[in-house]
């Protein structure tokens, strides 16, 4: 699903947990009430996800295009270390808002990548690369 597809999923959900802790409201629901809330978050968090998705798609783009319009390696590496790491920790700050481990992890991995490419362009510049 595409960021944009979890956004809207997101809303839905949000729309969806108001009118559940309207109608339990007005029954008298407790326990309506608090399925409405807790679908409300989610939307809330899937909205953040679809957001952080489309600018980490957004990001790549923009680091593709710079890696390809850079003159050496050691840029390139240094560059796509930058936004890798800067992604990961996105992912990892979205990851701990909706509770999702998986997105954490994923975003620690991510930003591990991205040091390592910076390492390897300063590495590379050194060596004149």
């Amino acid at each position: 699903m595409s960021g944009t597809g979890n956004k809207i999923e997101g809303y839905a959900n949000e729309a969806i947990g108001k009118v559940k802790q309207g109608i339990g409201k007005l029954v008298g629901s407790e326990k309506l009430q608090a399925e409405g809330k807790i679908q409300e978050i989610k939307g809330e968090g899937q909205q953040a996800y679809g957001e952080a998705r489309n600018r980490a798609s957004e990001a790549t783009e923009k680091v593709r295009d710079a890696a390809e319009s850079a003159t050496s390696s050691s840029t390139a590496d240094t560059v796509s270390g930058h936004a890798n790491e800067a992604v990961g920790k996105a992912k990892q700050a979205v990851g701990r808002t909706i509770g999702s481990t998986e997105i954490e992890a994923e975003g620690l991995a991510q930003e591990a990548k991205g040091e390592a490419q910076k390492a390897t362009g300063t590495v590379k510049r050194e060596l004149g690369r």
